[in-house]
């Protein structure tokens, strides 16, 4: 029991109390990048939190709803019986993890080179920051649940016509939005005891209406103008929410095979190098990726099943978690169970978030997934030794590094 509780039981509930505070925002921000209501992605990180907890390969690992997936889904959601599509994809997403699990394919992430990894951050990153832009559009003329579909096109807002909101609305956006992202980037470094996230969005909730709204007669789109009730999963096939769910066929499978195999894929990859390159170093322990491929198989399947976009580790929540002292199982399901709680009381309060906030939460994210040293290696990979020379100092002009690597 101590093994699984941790040697101090108090704070791994306080960590995972933290973490599930951390998580709100970011759950939301995920599922409205990926053209979903809030209420999917903040079920979709509570079932991942728990089930991986239980039964994932690396204690104090947190998992859940994360960008790397929603850039996925759009161009499905977009579809008509998309939704449930996705759903499918995310249950066929879990029964090939499990299968790779089996197999044991886990323990091949130790041949991922390193520039992969940086290549993969650094393109989610760019991805996940380039769409945000799309919230920033005039919702009059462009209907985000109606809209064209798109998978992975970072230019999406740039390119589909739909104008910009423009005037003081743009103005106040704008405003909530900086704040949101100054708050995420520069709290840590003055204080660590609340979440970054959390403070950027209330202190975006709070400008909304008490400047925007009640000084200048003015308002920015909330969470709620495309939210509704946030209630109990309940398994998609009985909720009436989705009354044409289309039967499950061969011809459905081969239709969300290719979703399902990238989504796995990212998945795998985004857990199993925050297990091995990270939490593995920091903690100076073992984590087990093939238990963490099925335990993330199972989350899935299940997620699926009750209507929720899919997840994998989250890096940034992971480190909040780590970094806080959790070494045990307890903090991940301390975080996943007290999210459910938090879904099932403060929903109407989170309704009143607006957009603006988590899209600079968002940038945030982006700003620390970006692997900001790669551009140096680029650098000193493009120079001539001359140039290196001058720029450099003796040290790091000297670096070996192949050209064709920067840029994988």
């Amino acid at each position: 029991w101590r093994r699984i509780l941790g040697p101090n039981l108090k704070l791994e509930i306080l960590c995972g109390l933290t973490v599930a505070l951390a998580l709100v925002p970011e759950a939301i921000a995920f599922a409205l990048a990926a053209g979903l209501p809030p209420d999917v992605g903040l079920n979709s990180a509570w079932i991942i939190a728990v089930v991986t907890a239980i039964f994932g390969g690396r204690p104090a690992m947190i998992c859940g709803a994360t960008g790397s997936l929603a850039v996925l889904v759009p161009g499905t959601v977009a579809m008509p019986h998309g939704k449930e599509l996705l759903f499918y994809a995310v249950m066929v997403m879990g029964v090939l993890e499990m299968v790779l699990g089996v197999l044991q394919v886990g323990t091949l992430v130790k041949l991922i080179p390193v520039p992969v990894m940086i290549g993969f951050c650094n393109g989610l990153a760019l991805v996940i920051g380039l769409a945000q832009f799309s919230n920033f559009k005039d919702p009059k003329a462009l209907d985000m649940s109606h809209g064209e579909g798109r998978r992975l096109d970072a230019f999406h807002a740039f390119t589909d016509g739909a104008p910009f909101i423009q005037g003081q609305e743009a103005i106040f956006a704008a405003i909530i939005t900086v704040l949101a992202f100054a708050v995420s980037m520069w709290l840590p470094k003055l204080s660590t005891r609340v979440p970054s996230a959390l403070v950027a969005i209330v202190a975006g909730t709070a400008f909304e209406w008490a400047i925007t709204r009640a000084l200048f007669h003015s308002e920015t789109p909330i969470v709620g103008d495309i939210a509704k009730n946030c209630e109990l999963p309940i398994p998609f096939w009985f909720n009436k929410s989705y009354p044409e769910i289309p039967p499950f066929s061969g011809k459905l499978l081969l239709q969300v095979l290719p979703l399902s195999v990238t989504m796995a894929a990212v998945g795998l990859l985004e857990s199993l190098m925050t297990l091995t390159n990270l939490i593995d170093e920091i903690t100076s322990t073992k984590g087990n990726p093939t238990r963490e491929c099925l335990g993330q198989g199972l989350a899935n399947l299940i997620c699926g099943a009750f209507g929720g976009m899919g997840g994998c580790a989250m890096i940034g929540q992971s480190m909040i978690n780590i970094g806080s002292g959790a070494r045990s199982r307890l903090s991940s399901l301390t975080a996943g169970l007290f999210l459910l709680v938090i879904v099932l009381v403060a929903y109407p309060g989170i309704k009143q978030i607006p957009v603006s906030a988590l899209v600079g939460v968002m940038f945030n994210v982006c700003y620390h997934t970006f692997e900001w040293s790669s551009l140096r290696l680029m650098c000193l990979a493009a120079l001539p030794l001359r140039w290196r020379q001058r720029c450099f100092s003796t040290k790091t002009s000297a670096q070996q590094i192949r050209r064709t690597e920067t840029l994988w």
